[in-house]
């Protein structure tokens, strides 16, 4: 019988006494802009305790500093891989490099590019536990939807943000049970809280949060509003977020006539102000994982439209905390916008039931306490590739 080697041994009392130093962490993302991928990488790296994990994050391409600086706010380093467009190949030799610099033992990727490069990457360079996040069902074509099956054996675990999103990656991209573990996106409840709004106080205003891209499809929002303002032409929409998409939906706001009661606003570093502003949240998107966004709206007390695509039905519960509509059928939800702004008791009622649902499902502090524990069992079970000796973490 094979003896075990000196680190090994003092590997094997370590793990009996807790790690005598934080196990170096790295978050990897495409950019740091600020959306709900990112969002969520944000509160995971501030909300890890510190005493067990040294958290870092990267961007593939970190030019955008909106969620690197609530990062650095917080005291957790960023580094911009500065990769220069998408097949820029350069950016593998320097995130070999930040992963021996920084002797990283866990790698967490978000996002299809960071993904794909960490797992390819983070293998060879022997990163331990090397994770990646799912955010989307069949939202990507067949060309990443095969990159994302064959490289996905080099990761050792994969978290999914909802049971949708998850049954969806274990069929299409053949993930073990043992290696696949939901963790439902949270918020910060004391953050996003709802306020009393008066009902006289101005306009009806309809939000929406999200990125302006074409998955996010604002023009089925904008068509629906414009059959809303029909009855209330008083009615306001209120859109955060910018994107690729901005000029042809203002575009297409001016051909509908309804310009001047839309408002553009672009990426806000805090939403919850807009929100508390809002009377209706819509969700037009027309693929979706776990819209944080939508989960921000509820905990301040907004009844929501939302189209019923992936996890979404995970979050709005149809008829008690909102409404749940097909993607891109405008009339269906500008029907659904109209029938809460003529029911305000049934608004309150949603936006009620709403905030309940998120406390109990969708906090911050939920989402946090589930990736910690898996953190830890999957440090428990790669230790033998993790141990620790004297002069700090062995490279495998």
């Amino acid at each position: 019988m094979l003896r075990p080697s000196e680190p090994e041994r003092r590997a094997t009392e370590s793990a009996a006494d807790g790690p005598a130093r934080p196990i170096p962490l790295l978050f990897l993302v495409t950019n740091f802009d600020r959306g709900g991928a990112e969002k969520i990488l944000a509160r995971y790296a501030i909300g890890l305790p510190r005493e067990k994990y040294a958290v870092h994050a990267a961007a593939l391409q970190g030019r955008s500093r909106a969620i690197a600086d609530d990062l650095a706010r917080a005291g957790i380093p960023t580094h911009d891989l500065g990769m220069a467009w998408k097949g820029d190949l350069r950016i593998l030799g320097r995130l070999a490099r930040l992963l021996r610099q920084e002797r990283i033992r866990i790698l967490f990727t978000f996002m299809f590019h960071s993904t794909l490069i960490g797992r390819l990457v983070g293998w060879l360079s022997c990163v331990p536990v090397r994770i990646s996040s799912e955010h989307t069902m069949a939202a990507e074509g067949l060309g990443r939807r095969l990159l994302n099956r064959w490289t996905v054996g080099l990761a050792t675990h994969v978290v999914a943000v909802s049971d949708r999103v998850a049954a969806y990656a274990a069929r299409e991209f053949r993930i073990p049970a043992d290696r696949l573990t939901t963790i439902r996106n949270g918020v910060d409840l004391d953050r996003f809280r709802p306020v009393m709004r008066e009902r006289d106080a101005g306009p009806p205003v309809i939000g929406c949060s999200a990125r302006l891209h074409k998955e996010n499809d604002h023009a089925t929002l904008l068509r629906a509003f414009a059959q809303v303002s029909r009855h209330r032409a008083e009615a306001e929409l209120l859109l955060l977020g910018r994107g690729r998409e901005e000029a042809r939906l203002k575009a297409l706001a001016r051909e509908l006539g309804i310009s001047s009661n839309v408002r553009f606003v672009g990426e806000q570093e805090d939403v919850a102000p807009y929100l508390q502003s809002m009377d209706v949240y819509v969700h037009p998107s027309g693929a979706a994982g776990m819209p944080v966004s939508v989960v921000e709206a509820m905990a301040t007390g907004l009844p929501v439209v939302a189209t019923s695509v992936g996890g979404t039905p995970e979050v709005v519960a149809d008829g008690k905390t909102g409404f749940l509509v097909a993607p891109g059928d405008p009339s269906a939800l500008a029907d659904a916008i109209a029938k809460l702004l003529a029911d305000p008791r049934l608004s309150e009622a949603f936006g009620r039931a709403g905030r309940a649902r998120v406390e109990t499902h969708f906090s911050e502090e939920r989402m946090l306490q589930q990736l910690e524990a898996l953190l830890d069992r999957l440090v428990q079970r790669h230790l033998a590739l993790t141990f620790q000796s004297s002069v700090g973490w062995v490279p495998c």
